[in-house]
């Protein structure tokens, strides 16, 4: 199957500033992994449900060449942009989800040299090749270092791309985040299972030394000389927690939230669970505006949120017209 041509996307996305997603893993007493993620956009991506079955032949989005190519070995579901075959989210029959999100002024991919062409794919067939080839965290740790990315930028007006990095969930308990920069791939564990936008991951975990004191239990009193100061209710713990919508505000408010006092039991639970944390990242619209001389020209809104449950193998998902939860289960 080869990806369809990227022309159309490319001429929306010369307009657009930048887009805020979160994500954030949930584990439950008896193991259970389950995966979150909301994708906001400055206009609607027109995403759809989308299924690659196995043993469908796949080539790599590239410019006049043909780049790797391989035959789907896990199945997988997750949703598109903009009528592409080009995924930008899912779940795979193995238990491995993988997800892009936006990464503003510091994405940087590996040149392109045709002489590589074999073995290159472009930025945005990651999450595909990821999904459709490997069962675990390790199996694309492994991978990656032979395959050259490129970040693919079409010409109309200017050249343009969207810049991304990537996370990695399995069913194990495995964690990575895939970024490029400056030409070169960089892996991260991510102990957290959280992600956002820029700056670089390492940057988000070092930040969170700035909540040291944030905590979920409640804080009654403290003392200042002989004066105490009293609580006024509930929740003093995450005094100082940051509430704006900017990714450095939204990776530490995921988190806490996903990293609370209380675990819940089972895979049904941690679900709920991943839908109520979702709620508290959602971004309605009026709230992050981008304005040029005066004049709204975008509004960004959580078009539509994410969870998979790793262990059950099943894709939920809602939009910001529908609050309706949806499920597709791999294994039916």
């Amino acid at each position: 199957m080869k990806r369809l041509p990227m022309c159309a996307l490319f001429f929306v996305l010369l307009t657009v500033a930048s887009i805020g997603c979160t994500g954030f893993r949930v584990i439950s007493k008896d193991g259970a992994i389950v995966a979150a993620r909301t994708l906001e956009f400055e206009f609607d991506l027109g995403s759809k449900i989308v299924v690659a079955p196995r043993d469908t032949f796949m080539t790599a989005l590239t410019t006049g060449w043909e780049g790797l190519s391989w035959n789907v070995k896990h199945g997988y579901v997750g949703a598109n942009a903009l009528g592409m075959d080009l995924v930008a989210d899912g779940i795979n029959e193995a238990g491995l989800a993988c997800g892009g999100f936006h990464f503003t002024g510091c994405a940087g991919h590996q040149p392109l040299e045709k002489d590589l062409y074999k073995s290159t794919i472009s930025h945005y067939d990651v999450i595909g090749l990821i999904l459709e080839n490997f069962a675990t965290v390790e199996e694309v740790k492994s991978a990656l270092d032979d395959i050259r990315v490129y970040g693919l930028a079409i010409m109309i007006t200017e050249s343009t791309m969207m810049p991304l990095h990537y996370i990695v969930y399995d069913a194990h308990g495995g964690c990575i985040v895939i970024e490029y920069v400056d030409g070169e791939l960089n892996i991260h564990e991510n102990p957290l299972g959280v992600i956002t936008n820029n700056p670089t991951f390492d940057w988000h975990l070092q930040n969170l030394s700035n909540y040291v004191n944030v905590t979920p239990a409640n804080i009654k009193s403290s003392k200042l000389g002989d004066f105490e100061i009293r609580a006024t209710g509930n929740g003093t713990g995450l005094l100082g927690l940051t509430g704006d919508n900017t990714s450095p505000s939204r990776f530490v408010r995921a988190a806490f939230y996903s990293h609370g006092e209380v675990k819940p039991a089972s895979a049904e639970s941690a679900v709920t669970l991943a839908w109520h944390i979702l709620n508290a990242q959602d971004i309605p619209e009026g709230l992050v505006v981008n304005e040029e001389l005066g004049i709204v020209i975008s509004r960004d809104i959580a078009y539509w949120s994410a969870v998979r449950d790793l262990t059950n193998r099943v894709y939920y998902y809602r939009t910001y017209e529908d609050l309706n939860i949806r499920k597709v289960e791999l294994d039916r």
